[in-house]
């Protein structure tokens, strides 16, 4: 994705800045807005050690209703776009990968006023998608393919909202993620015409965030930071002809997300 096509986003940010009240509470409102951050992927020890990193820039989505007694719901959707690096202990390194991730999520909760602060505790669904093309030659000689993973997960979390002014407040998030379900497929496809794409189960694993954001009535700009930590998968059995070949694992694994986000408010 060219960053160029995303900042006229920005270039309407002095429009939106007319000065309005900002409530503390949950509101009916949308926000639509770009994402820069950068990913990094390890998984596996020693010789089978390996890592994907690189910058991405995405779309984001939000939505937010306001229900009766402080009660509200929302959604939200990213999708990032990138070309990531991959270096491996044991098959060399590769550049210029394509890498998508998407993420949707439903949540809902309610606001507790105290004063110029308040506190959200919340809860949902989400699921999340991370595609990597490895296609290639490395600098060993192996021969890359896709990797797909999917994570269903549990958000447990509590957001803080500061009263900055009658114009803008400070909100802060914290969030567990717990995994419900995990799919890992590789596409040795790719690498031979015969195979199978085996498809690991991953049950075992946890996500947290922190964000954290200066929201004004039309706009908003801050930070995220996100971390997955998955453990080994269960096995898979690869499959050439029909005829069984070797047992494919996806080895314990973290990801790291962290960047910044600038986001237009509608009501």
């Amino acid at each position: 994705m060219n960053i160029a096509r995303l900042l006229p986003l920005l270039a309407l940010l002095p429009l939106a800045a007319q000065a309005q009240p900002v409530s503390l509470r949950s509101v009916d409102s949308s926000e639509l807005g770009i994402e820069i951050m950068q990913l990094r992927y390890d998984a596996g020890s020693g010789s089978t050690a390996f890592e994907h990193a690189g910058n991405k820039v995405g779309l984001m989505f939000r939505f937010t209703q306001a229900l009766s007694d402080n009660w509200y719901w929302g959604g939200d959707a990213r999708q990032s776009h990138g070309n990531i690096n991959y270096s491996s202990a044991s098959r060399g390194e590769k550049g210029g990968n394509a890498d998508v991730l998407s993420e949707v999520r439903i949540t809902g909760g309610k606001d507790y006023p105290l004063g110029a602060q308040l506190l959200a505790p919340y809860f949902g669904i989400g699921y999340r998608k991370l595609s990597t093309d490895l296609r290639g030659l490395t600098t060993t000689g192996d021969e890359g393919y896709r990797r797909r993973s999917q994570y269903v997960y549990l958000p447990l979390g509590l957001t803080h909202r500061l009263q900055l002014g009658p114009e803008a407040r400070l909100s802060t998030s914290f969030e567990y993620d717990l995994l419900l379900d995990g799919r890992h497929q590789s596409f040795l496809s790719d690498t031979d015409a015969t195979s199978n794409d085996p498809v690991n189960s991953q049950r075992n694993g946890h996500g947290l965030r922190l964000s954290s954001s200066v929201e004004a009535y039309h706009w908003s700009i801050g930070f995220f930071v996100h971390y997955w930590r998955v453990g080994t998968s269960d096995e898979a059995r690869q499959s050439l002809g029909g005829v069984p070949g070797a047992v494919i694992v996806e080895p314990r694994n973290s990801t790291r997300e962290a960047g910044v986000q600038f986001r237009l408010r509608f009501h």
